[in-house]
């Protein structure tokens, strides 16, 4: 019997996740179906906790039965092929998969007319603009963020500019360092100048996951807090205050993205790197939205 519901491995870290459930979702949501959500990667990877629960999604975990016969997947040869072969021949699985083909939007998303079983990083808009709204009301937080915070005071009560440095494993993982890189200095100095032409008496507000470095490195010439109000396993919050911001210097990171991605401010400014990648060979020509401003 062909699924019923659309299944989505999560993996990742929250701004992964919010991209995994945003595509998910949207697809569900275009085939009037129900969405289960696969965490079997986050157990075995074991490095980043379920966040999404946080929200008010319209997704229920997979159970075992919905999960049956369904393996683990991870990014090999034989997977991918299986992956392709389920939609040409979809009588032969039980159970579609769906890969896209690179990290470019994958215009077949569009063509799955039935529920399958999504395993990617969905890191487009492309798979749910059309479905922003819906997004935008899943992504809500169950615990707001109370309006006498006074970093959230301060955001609303000038022209605020999020900037997001990413450090973190983009360092000390030799891996994530060779494969993400680090945006540099000069590229957050460039969106400030560039900022600067287009919003007058700018606010900046410095989110990072190594504020003492940025407290010793960012030098720029415009008022700036650097936003300390959340510890490591409350990022989530500082997510909120980012989207909060009018305007946004995002780093080559899902979870400014975010941030900026679910901002409604009239008239908002958005700048990110053009590389988002330290190797030239990943397509990543959709990540950034054209209405926003790509240095580099």
């Amino acid at each position: 019997m062909w699924p019923q519901k659309v299944i989505a491995r999560i993996e990742g870290g929250l701004g992964n996740q919010l991209f995994q459930y945003a595509a998910a979702r949207s697809l569900a949501d275009r085939l009037n179906c129900e969405l289960a959500l696969d965490l079997r990667g986050l157990a075995a990877n074991g490095d980043r906790p379920f966040q999404l629960n946080l929200y008010n999604i319209r997704a229920t975990i997979a159970t075992e039965v919905d999960l049956e016969g369904l393996s683990h997947w991870r990014s090999t040869r034989i997977t991918r092929i299986h992956s392709r072969l389920s939609h040409v021949f979809p009588k032969v699985f039980s159970f579609p998969t769906f890969w896209p083909s690179s990290f470019a939007f994958d215009k077949r998303f569009n063509r799955i007319s039935r529920p399958a079983y999504l395993v990617g990083y969905w890191q487009s808009e492309k798979y749910f603009s059309w479905n922003r709204e819906r997004i935008l009301q899943d992504i809500t937080l169950l615990a707001p963020l109370a309006e006498s915070n006074a970093t959230l005071g301060r955001i609303k009560a000038c022209n605020s500019v999020a900037m997001h440095i990413r450090r973190g494993d983009y360092v000390t993982n030799s891996s994530a360092a060779e494969y993400h890189g680090l945006c540099d200095m000069s590229y957050y100095h460039s969106a400030i100048e560039q900022m600067k032409k287009n919003v007058e008496d700018i606010e900046v507000f410095v989110f990072s996951d190594d504020l003492d470095w940025a407290r010793n490195n960012l030098q720029l010439n415009v008022p700036m807090q650097f936003v300390a109000d959340n510890s490591d396993d409350r990022g989530y919050l500082d997510l909120e205050l980012i989207s909060q911001c009018q305007n946004h210097i995002v780093a080559n990171s899902s979870f400014s993205w975010w941030g900026a991605w679910r901002a409604q401010s009239l008239g908002q400014h958005v700048y990110a790197p053009k590389r988002w990648f330290r190797g030239l060979r990943t397509n990543t020509t959709d990540v950034i939205p054209s209405r926003w401003h790509a240095i580099g």
